[in-house]
């Protein structure tokens, strides 16, 4: 999988198995899949394998903020919690799900990392 680092947000590209005009919604478990992706390799890059293997991600609370009708792309608003040895921790997190112009793949940008 092709990880693509912009300034604070990451992003991660994804293949969709069917075309559709929309990107994946918010709550959408291949979107949801991706955040938790893109937050564990930030996790790893930051605090290393072991420590980012040892924390427990949920997302949760996930709120569509808008959607644009003309791209099909979904900007989100989510609680993230990380559980680990020291207990809960959680964030307030933002993401977008867009497609790409052919439709055939969509990308996950998360920000507040």
């Amino acid at each position: 999988m092709k990880i693509v680092y912009v300034g604070a947000a990451l992003v991660i590209i994804a293949t969709l198995g069917a075309c559709s005009q929309s990107a994946p919604k918010c709550s959408d478990s291949e979107t949801v899949q991706l955040v938790k992706e893109i937050t564990r390799d930030e996790m790893v890059s930051q605090l290393g394998q072991e420590v980012s293997d040892s924390i427990k991600l949920e997302v949760g609370a996930i709120r569509t903020t808008d959607f644009n009708e003309k791209t099909g792309s979904q900007e989100c608003a989510a609680q993230l919690s990380m559980t680990g040895p020291g207990g809960t921790e959680t964030a307030d997190i933002t993401y977008t799900s867009e497609k790409t112009d052919d439709g055939k793949e969509f990308y996950v940008t998360v920000y507040g990392l």
